[in-house]
């Protein structure tokens, strides 16, 4: 009876002590989804970015993009052309300056950064008009292909199609004749170089038949979609989205700058101080000061509430400081 009490006494224990580890081992409850993020502020230097242009600080004030069309040339007459398929192939798949022109303008519009109008309308000239810099300008992205060739390389037994598309593009005041974005973009679209990419002909194929006619100009067609991809991220990372402070606390920072502006939830900025000078009586940027960076999680149309997580103490931020879409956001994957 004794052993048999002792028995029992231990196992009532042993489950107790269980139970307390049990309740000890509850899953934690989840994130709160509405928290702040905790944010750890780094203190030192700040590196300033590119894509400061001072001609378009007032777009940042008026909450607006800029207004462009986009003109594509070259697709069916460029200078320079060496392809290896005809004309009637090109048509089948509708490779024409107007169907380029579509999808460069698509491909603009959704990098966010311009309101883009379609050339083919007849009031497009009309809606792209604006002051700009105290100027009147109606500005157009113009594409030109300015060389296209297609070569064979052998792969034996069989042959390889490889194509390459030169393209240069840049922003222009079709009123002055005015480049606005210095030096231009020039790039190259290749296809054809890697595996599994460009047209293989077999030994006894010839590039007359149809099927490989048909395949040569829908290499055309990828190649040229990888220039325009690689000419508007180019422009993306020269001409960024800026924004202008409007309140400042130890950890936040307002601004005017939100989905209006090219701005996506996320983005860091780095805040800035331009310095000025007089040259032949016009104010010019002689300089630029970083103070900070930003990271905005909570951007509105036109608005946009920002954390510190960089800060150059040396340096204190006020109301109307300039604030410029970063390197590593500019550089990476941002939501289309």
């Amino acid at each position: 009876m004794r052993i048999r009490y002792l028995v029992m006494t231990m196992l009532a224990a042993h489950l107790v002590a269980f139970d307390a580890t049990a309740a000890k081992k509850k899953p934690a409850p989840p994130p709160d989804p509405h928290a702040a993020e905790q944010v750890v502020v780094v203190q030192g230097p700040v590196r300033m970015p590119s894509g400061f242009d001072p001609r378009f600080a007032q777009l940042v004030d008026e909450a607006r993009l800029l207004r462009v069309y986009t003109q594509m040339r070259g697709i069916e007459d460029a200078p320079d052309s060496k392809l290896l398929f005809s004309r009637a192939a090109a048509a089948k798949l509708d490779l024409t300056n107007s169907q380029v022109n579509s999808r460069f303008a698509s491909m603009v519009m959704e990098s966010r950064r311009f309101q883009v109008f379609d050339d083919a309308t007849t009031v497009v000239r009309e809606q792209s008009i604006q002051s700009l810099d105290g100027k009147t300008m109606d500005i157009v992205i113009e594409g030109m292909v300015q060389g296209s060739y297609q070569e064979i390389i052998p792969l034996d037994p069989y042959r390889k199609v490889k194509t390459t598309i030169r393209l240069a593009v840049n922003l222009k005041d079709v009123v002055t004749g005015e480049q606005l974005l210095v030096g231009g973009v020039s790039v190259e679209g290749d296809y054809g170089m890697t595996q599994g990419e460009g047209t293989l002909l077999p030994p006894n194929a010839t590039t007359t038949s149809a099927e490989m006619q048909g395949s040569m100009a829908a290499d055309y067609q990828r190649a040229l979609d990888k220039a325009l991809s690689k000419a508007v991220a180019r422009i993306n990372h020269v001409l960024r989205p800026m924004a202008r402070v409007t309140f400042v606390s130890d950890s936040a920072v307002g601004v005017i700058g939100g989905l209006s502006h090219g701005f996506q939830g996320g983005d860091e900025l780095v805040v800035f101080r331009p310095q000025y000078t007089d040259i032949n009586g016009k104010k010019k940027v002689a300089f630029t000061q970083p103070l900070a960076v930003i990271r905005c999680n909570g951007v509105g149309t036109e608005t946009s509430q920002c954390d510190i997580t960089h800060v150059d103490t040396r340096y204190t931020m006020a109301v109307g400081d300039f604030a410029v879409l970063s390197d590593v956001s500019a550089n990476g994957v941002r939501e289309k």
